[in-house]
């Protein structure tokens, strides 16, 4: 009897740990997912009544102030009823071609497509169920249709639309962002589409690159692998490798872009050149285990869970068992290694801004029906990447790079650009090879640090990322020191 008491017990015991459990974990996914939950396109409450709406969504705005969507109605036949109603609808930049330029940041909400982009995600502050309960309460009984609040967006329409013209027919991404509080001030996407009219959508059109797009990332890498050498690796500033052109690491040989022999290099020469050799052997000795710790602080393999936006995680296969040739592509940022152009803005923004890595933001305010804010923005930070004396290093080398390596073609006169170029060459199955070219990099400007990162997808061998995205990210710094920034 008494064994069976005892053992009664301990069953109850787990039981509760196992309720206990349950509970916190309930919790925790309430915390993290219920904004995303709600804003889901199968929930009825936040859907888009044409005919009959509860809520009117309010306005998006971008940071000064610019209409970017707004709700207009007119007079239309109702299909069902077959009589004249007031019918409504999301308008994007005055209905006009024109809103391509931020059709994946502001996206759409459509009776037939749905929603995606800040309409998705912020719906709770368009549709107004943020509003405190007064509020509700007197819309309920004096307003004949509920309004939404005003969402303003920290990008600027100015400089988002400069990026789309810039970037022309290319395919790729540009992320720009100020590095010391993290707000995005232009992400654009190509190709795009006009959410007015959504017409012949196909192929990964939808797709917004720079939050969901995995690309290799080619050499932009080897700013993680400089960083997790200074910490953890003694005196490679000063170690010196002899660069014969190429370097084998089991049964691969890797080349440097052309077969160039560099000669003797140290870490700051390496970079600048961007030898593939110097970072092969510098992966080898630091071994996959610090490599990994170095970019999982820049936010590799880590779920990112953003009030502001989603954004797809960066797989860095590093765990478990790992070749000498897996880990030498990866080094290079070639193989398995996959990142986002959002991801590799903030990783850029980390550096600038001495090794703090913030998270990144897309609302700037929360404007009541009452002209009141009822959200602002509040800079918070999201990880300490690396320590500060490594920052300091790697920003230097960064401006080298532009000074007199890979990056000249991002050089401005008068200010001083750092910069990381990248070329990831991808295979299509047939012997084709593709490349991405790629800048990472930050200027110093007018009001705080700028970080970008530039891709430019699917271009003709001899197309790199000093040649193709350099020129286009030093013509976009341009543009935004010109607004101000």
């Amino acid at each position: 009897m008494k064994g069976l008491e005892k053992n009664l017990k301990k069953g109850l015991v787990v039981l509760l740990a196992a309720f206990i459990l349950l509970a916190v974990y309930y919790c925790y996914i309430l915390f993290f997912y219920s904004d995303r939950w709600f804003a889901n396109s199968y929930n009825p409450r936040v859907r888009l009544d044409s005919w009959e709406p509860k809520v009117i969504p309010g306005d998006i705005k971008d940071r000064n102030g610019k209409l970017l969507a707004t709700t207009v109605k007119e007079k239309r036949q109702n299909p069902q009823t077959q009589q004249k109603q007031v019918y409504y609808y999301r308008s994007y930049l005055g209905g006009g071609e024109q809103a391509r330029s931020i059709a994946h940041v502001v996206g759409f909400n459509n009776s037939q497509w749905g929603r995606s982009g800040v309409e998705a995600l912020q719906v709770k502050y368009l549709m107004g169920y943020n509003n405190p309960f007064y509020e509700r309460v007197y819309q309920k009984i004096f307003l004949s249709t509920e309004v939404g609040n005003t969402l303003h967006l920290t990008i600027d329409l100015a400089l988002q639309q400069y990026i789309d013209d810039v970037l022309g027919s290319n395919k790729g991404s540009v992320v720009v962002m100020n590095a010391q509080t993290g707000e995005i001030l232009a992400m654009v996407s190509h190709p795009t589409f006009n959410p007015n009219r959504l017409e012949n959508i196909e192929g990964d059109i939808l797709l917004n690159r720079a939050t969901e797009g995995l690309f290799m990332p080619g050499s932009v890498f080897k700013v993680i692998v400089a960083a997790s050498a200074l910490d953890n690796l003694e005196h490679i500033s000063d170690n010196i490798f002899d660069c014969q052109g190429e370097i084998q690491t089991g049964s691969q040989g890797i080349s440097c872009y052309g077969g160039e022999s560099h000669g003797q290099v140290n870490l700051k020469e390496a970079i600048t050149v961007s030898c593939n050799g110097y970072f092969v052997d510098t992966a080898t000795k630091l071994g996959k285990e610090k490599l990994l710790k170095t970019a999982e602080a820049f936010g590799f393999n880590q779920d990112f869970i953003f009030p502001d936006l989603k954004l797809a995680a960066s797989p860095l296969p590093l765990k478990g068992s790992v070749s000498k040739e897996k880990l030498a592509l990866i080094s290079i940022g070639q193989g398995d290694v996959q990142v986002t152009p959002l991801h590799m803005a903030m990783i850029a923004s980390a550096i600038a801004n001495d090794g703090i890595m913030m998270e990144p933001k897309l609302v700037y305010e929360v404007v009541g029906r009452n002209g009141k804010a009822q959200v602002k923005l509040q800079p918070n930070i999201y990880r300490k990447a690396m320590r500060l004396e490594s920052a300091r290093l790697i920003q230097e080398m960064l401006k080298n790079v532009v000074d007199q390596g890979t990056g000249k073609a991002a050089a401005l006169k008068g200010w001083q650009v750092a910069g990381k170029t990248g070329t990831a060459e991808i295979s299509n199955g047939e012997s084709e090879i593709k490349n991405n070219a790629w800048f990472i990099g930050f200027v110093p400007g007018n009001k705080s640090k700028l970080a970008i990162a530039v891709v430019l997808e699917d271009l003709p061998e001899g197309q790199t990322g000093g040649r193709m995205a350099a020129p286009l990210a030093g013509k976009i710094f341009k543009k935004a020191l010109d607004l101000g920034y």
